[in-house]
């Protein structure tokens, strides 16, 4: 398959880590000028909102904060995403509190018989949210490009203001799905049949968001007074509270309004397609970026993912999906934090590996000591030769590793929680022991040659040990799993009791459990090939097609 002298792996190393702190520190300063920009616009148009709508005639600006200006970016990035959201959540509110008048009064038309009226105000709530579909669509863009923004590119590691994307999403996908609806239901049932059905749905849907408003509320750290103040001085356009004849006239225009104020006003449509420089977010000299993008777009679309369900990110204490961080196309506005999601991601999901592969070779030795001491040797060889297997794995994930890094996705710096560095460095060293060592069968032919390698192999994983001890410690502020590691003791009594079978602990049956624990570490090294590597589509990658 692939094969590297380690005199390549060691100079790739090298390559690895060139000091590039001059020009990584002049792309932050670009990005972070871009941000501000960006940010500085968008709180403006709040304050002049605050000022349009206040009955004082004090300077409020100034009436906010002790100084002419803020005291520093942090704050008032923080108000802004805390002014959008808490906005946004009144918007809808707004909206769905009028979803809900509606649902009530169809309710009433339901236990009196009224079916046609019942039918017909079901068919007004669709016709309402499929309307609404143009505002939410806004609303979602907003807050999926404020998402984009990569804060920990520009803050410390603390408490920052996180934009609801969750909420607004969730409501955007029902909205599409109420819209693209042809007919999903039972072509048998009658037209009332089908209402009810549908209208239950939308109970339930309205008490969905309404749980998931009021959770937002209850336990944002950010409400502060000041907000609460700003929110009842900028107002936003009046719904009906009760049927009136020009409702749908009165729906509309709160449609337009909030895509007017809400959206447009804002800037989030120049900030998605910029057409002057200031909006145009920088690109990193030290890198291809073009590649970069081209190759996460590739990868993304993937199957791969799909078996990294169980791990999620954890990034300025919010939690990120595979499915949220694969789930855009890429681009040179959110290829920052792309790049940084994906490359943390497969950090979580390459040491989880790297730790199941250590449990798994620790507990192939503790049944050579404890299971199979009387067949010693025969049990250290099948442990090699599984070993000596393992080298497709590892040679896949080195590639996978250098791919990534030649493909501009990731780049080296031991203080960020995207770094796939010390990764690299223990895939490279397993393949270096192998490199530099015969553990093939063929060469094993004595005691002496035996404890040789032995010793040689107990090094190498007592030394990774500490080193992965090192990196458990920040696992999980890094990553999120939803399934604990299993330990070593875990896989010796699964080894011993396969798929609950019984077997014997005596010496004739001891080798059968060896033999269980190689054929399962050598599914484990297969699987992660197939799953790491082919399904991720990396052969497909600029880097590895120019490289071939």
């Amino acid at each position: 398959m692939k094969f590297y002298s380690f005199v390549l792996i060691f100079i790739v190393v090298f390559v690895l880590q060139p000091d590039k702190r001059v020009h990584c520190e002049t792309y932050r300063a670009m990005y972070e000028n871009y941000i501000e920009r960006v940010v500085s616009h968008i709180y403006s148009q709040i304050i002049s909102y605050r000022k349009q709508d206040s009955n004082n005639d004090m300077d409020i600006d100034e009436a906010f904060q002790p100084n002419s200006k803020m005291l520093n970016f942090n704050l008032k990035y923080c108000y802004t995403i805390n002014i959008l959201n808490l906005k946004y959540i009144q918007i809808l509110k707004k909206f769905f509190n009028l979803i809900k008048l509606i649902l009530n009064a169809c309710q009433k038309y339901h236990p009196k018989n009224e079916l046609n009226k019942f039918i017909l105000c079901v068919q007004m709530v669709e016709i309402i949210i499929k309307d609404s579909k143009n505002m939410a669509e806004n609303l979602h863009n907003a807050m999926k490009f404020l998402s984009y923004i990569d804060i920990r590119f520009l803050f410390s590691q603390g408490s920052v203001a996180h934009p609801i994307f969750d909420i607004i999403d969730f409501i955007y996908q029902y909205i599409l799905n109420i819209s693209s609806e042809t007919s999903s239901f039972d072509l048998n049932k009658s037209p009332y049949e089908i209402s009810k059905m549908k209208l239950e749905n939308l109970i339930i849907f309205q008490a969905d968001v309404s749980t998931l408003m009021f959770n937002f509320i209850h336990n944002s750290t950010f409400i502060d007074i000041i907000l609460l103040n700003d929110l009842k001085n900028i107002k936003i356009v009046e719904l009906p509270n009760k049927f009136i004849p020009k409702r749908n006239e009165i729906i509309t225009k709160f449609f337009n309004k909030i895509i007017e104020v809400w959206y447009k006003n804002l800037g989030f449509e120049e900030f998605l397609n910029p057409t002057t420089a200031e909006f145009i977010p920088p690109i990193d000299p030290d890198i291809n970026q073009n590649d970069g993008i081209e190759a996460l777009n590739i990868i993304r679309k993937e199957s791969g993912w799909e078996k990294m369900n169980h791990i999620s990110i954890v990034y300025f204490g919010k939690q990120f999906s595979v499915d949220r961080i694969i789930n855009d196309e890429v681009s040179n506005i959110n290829f920052q934090i792309k790049k940084e999601h994906v490359s943390q991601l497969l950090r979580c999901r390459f040491t989880e590996i790297m730790k199941n592969y250590r449990s798994l070779f620790s507990a192939m030795l503790y049944i050579c000591d404890k299971d199979a001491l009387n067949y010693y040797n025969n049990c250290v060889i099948k442990l090699f030769g599984s070993f000596v297997k393992s080298k497709t794995m590892l040679e896949d994930l080195y590639e996978a590793l250098v791919t990534l890094k030649k493909s501009s996705i990731w780049s080296v710096n031991y203080t960020s929680e995207s770094n796939l560095q010390i990764v690299f460095e223990w895939v490279a060293g397993f393949l270096s022991l192998l490199e530099n060592n015969d553990f093939s069968l063929k060469n094993i032919n004595d005691n002496k040659k035996i404890k040789q390698l032995l010793y040689i192999f107990k090094k190498k994983i007592n030394i990774f040990s500490t080193h992965l001890f090192s990196e458990m410690k920040i696992f999980n502020t890094l990553c999120h799993k939803d399934d604990k590691f299993k330990n070593v003791q875990y896989y010796v009594n699964y080894f011993r009791n396969p798929e609950n079978e019984s077997i014997n602990l005596n010496p004739e049956n001891s080798m059968q459990i060896m033999l269980n624990a190689c054929n399962f570490f050598d599914n484990f090294c297969e699987n992660v090939s197939k799953s790491c590597y082919k399904d991720l589509g990396f052969e497909k990658l600029p880097h590895y097609k120019i490289k071939n």
